[in-house]
């Protein structure tokens, strides 16, 4: 049993570089949307937090549908505020340390859960992938430590959007989530086979790596 008790889920964004028109965590991969795919892997934390912003009623629905007491939190301003700042809607209310994924990202099931079992012999864990995107930020390690975040992209490593955190690392500042993370590193890695789905080449891979059971 982990002693994670908490997931946020980041639903609030418009995904205006992918052009569907559609909330990114509806979008089918193998016949599933990524919010199934999320919500099931995540069925053994206590409290699962959804942050819903853009097209939030369709998103609700197919969330409650799925587990009925998820907790939706709305970002009403998800077209001007960013995932940082969702999250902190989340996070102001918790003392506990939390997991945060966002809902556009892609995951290998065994990887995450050897993630969540990492984080068992850490306070903080930040999930890196070698699944790299056009549009990625590359981490910087040092061993098995995240030393700095870059947009170089000769890195060979990504930031997943995966983490295991304390609340008061999350602000309320119009800024990304690894630049908040970068005041607290260095911070103990993992590898997780993951990736966010920005543009349609992110889609395009997606479904082939899963088709293909991420070989």
């Amino acid at each position: 049993m982990s002693s994670i008790k908490h997931a946020v889920i980041s639903a609030a964004g418009i995904g205006s570089r992918l052009g569907l028109n559609r909330p990114k965590c509806l979008i089918d991969i193998a016949g599933r949307s990524l919010l199934d795919y999320h919500i099931e892997r995540l069925s053994w934390v206590e409290t699962v937090w959804l942050v819903v912003g853009f097209q939030e009623e369709e998103v609700m629905a197919h969330a409650l549908a799925l587990r009925n007491d998820i907790i939706i939190v709305r970002n009403p301003e998800y077209a001007s505020t960013n995932t940082l700042q969702s999250i902190h809607r989340v996070s102001r209310h918790l003392k506990e340390r939390m997991l945060v994924l966002d809902a556009d990202t892609v995951i290998e099931n065994a990887s995450f859960a050897r993630f969540v079992a990492a984080a068992e012999r850490h306070e903080s864990l930040i999930g890196v992938s070698s699944y790299t995107t056009s549009d990625g930020v590359r981490t910087l390690l040092d061993q098995d430590a995240v030393t700095g975040f870059t947009r170089e992209p000769h890195h060979c490593h990504e930031w997943t959007g995966i983490a295991v955190i304390k609340p008061e690392i999350i602000t309320d500042e119009p800024i990304y989530v690894y630049q908040a993370l970068e005041r607290f590193l260095p911070m103990p890695a993992c590898d997780v086979k993951a990736f966010d789905i920005d543009t349609s080449a992110d889609l395009d891979m997606a479904r082939r790596v899963i088709a293909n059971n991420w070989k």
